[in-house]
């Protein structure tokens, strides 16, 4: 449900490790596209993998 590094183990790469897992899982699948809420300190990560800020979350749709 929510994703969370503490402190000591940021800029270690792990959330984008296991967020990279979770878009290749999913894009194996028929869904297409994936949305999340993400705090303003949550963002950065997620724009660097590809998802776009809309009004109300973050997606990353694809074809």
């Amino acid at each position: 449900m929510n994703v969370y590094t503490i402190p000591m183990w940021r800029e270690e790469g792990i959330a984008t490790a296991l967020l990279k897992k979770i878009i290749s899982f999913v894009r194996e699948t028929e869904a297409k596209r994936l949305w999340l809420h993400a705090t303003e300190d949550g963002k950065r990560i997620y724009e660097k993998l590809g998802f776009v800020s809309t009004s109300k979350e973050m997606e990353m749709v694809w074809y």
